[in-house]
């Protein structure tokens, strides 16, 4: 009886020492367990267990163990613990060896520690050029270390200019040309990662090039697509809203026929960016035609010229009062600019009078008779 008791005794304490190790031979599977039986895992206590099970729900089975560091929570550190008793496969086979991303060993030296790679990354693409008062839309995508969308993950941007936005799409307007540095910052639980890219912004230049019956021509000049999404074309009374996804061609050119916009023909128009603010005007080339000129406006006129009469010429110092009525006709039509001619009379002399004439007749004739007699 003593010894069966001995021997009870003994498998009793084995048995203790070895269900604990038992209870970890079968690795956990971390893409099928429950939150229950994940919660026996070293240092995952039941909110850790909750955040696994909620995590492999929204982003979809783990494709490594190492994934499971994407979860809130669980650094490198509870991993490195955990590691030997988790799998993502329906394989039993207990893990023995160490875990080569968190150390490293080499010959007579001590471990060092080899941080793991960033748990979330953020791209936004390639650099990009902006035009001054064009809404601008960024795009940031956040991936986890497996490669999934990080859909839940809270996204801020700095626009480099002061200004701030939030969310996975993010429209800007620049008011201004220059370089700016726009950085997002994409936040998961405890978790940040950050993305940078630089947007060069000019001046978009756009012109209408052309009006004619058919419709409006508008040409791109720059060397980047123009998007015009948003935009307003304007004849007349008239507006048509380009829709969106409407882009011009780097040096292209694209006619708005009248038939599509419904706007009035006529031979003015502007075109205004999305906030109102004129980008281009087309005014037709009006050639001044000659117009007759206005009674109001004062005409040149030549300058009379004075006619001097010679005194030894009998029979035009008969005809200068003539003359100078003719003169002063003319002087009379141009009265609003030149003041009146009035025409010198003939100097009265001796023989110049009608009774000198007169007096000479007499003494011819009583010359002629006192002849006779």
């Amino acid at each position: 009886m003593n010894y069966f008791m001995k021997q009870s005794g003994i498998i009793l304490a084995v048995l203790i020492f070895i269900i604990p190790v038992l209870a970890h031979a079968a690795l956990v599977n971390i893409n099928t367990a429950d939150a229950t039986l994940l919660d026996t895992l070293p240092n995952i206590g039941p909110t850790y267990a909750g955040n696994i099970v909620a995590y492999r729900t929204q982003h979809g089975p783990f494709a490594k163990i190492s994934d499971i560091q994407n979860v809130s929570g669980i650094g490198p550190v509870t991993y490195a613990k955990i590691a030997p008793y988790i799998t993502v496969s329906d394989s039993n086979q207990i893990v023995t060896t160490t875990i080569v991303e968190a150390t490293s060993t080499s010959s007579g030296g001590s471990p060092s520690y080899v941080p793991p790679p960033p748990v979330l990354t953020v791209d936004l693409g390639a650099s990009r050029t902006a035009f001054i008062d064009v809404p601008f839309t960024f795009t940031a995508s956040v991936k986890a270390r497996s490669g999934a969308s990080d859909l839940a993950a809270r996204i801020v941007w700095s626009f480099g200019d002061g200004s701030a936005g939030e969310g996975t799409r993010a429209q800007k307007t620049y008011r201004y040309a220059g370089a700016y540095l726009v950085i997002a910052t994409a936040t998961d639980g405890p978790t940040t990662a950050r993305g940078e890219m630089t947007v060069t912004v000019e001046p978009a230049v756009v012109r209408i090039a052309s009006i004619s019956t058919e419709g409006i021509t508008l040409a791109n000049d720059s060397d980047e697509r123009l998007d015009l999404s948003g935009w307003r074309l304007m004849s007349g009374t008239g507006i048509f809203s380009i829709p969106l996804g409407m882009s011009l061609l780097p040096h292209a050119s694209v006619l708005f026929p009248f038939t599509i916009s419904n706007l009035p023909i006529a031979f003015d128009a502007s075109l205004a960016y999305p906030d109102g603010v004129v980008a281009a005007r087309y005014m037709p080339n009006v050639q001044p035609s000659a117009v007759a000129p206005s009674s109001l406006q004062v005409q040149e006129v030549d300058p009379l010229i004075n006619i001097s009469v010679p005194a030894q010429a009998h029979d035009e110092a008969v005809n200068a009062p003539a003359a100078a009525s003719t003169l002063a006709a003319a002087g009379a039509a141009s009265a609003s600019s030149s003041p009146a001619y009035t025409p010198a009379k003939p100097s009265a002399g001796l023989l110049h009078s009608p009774w000198t004439y007169s007096l000479f007749g007499i003494i011819a004739l009583a010359g002629g008779a006192f002849i006779l007699l």
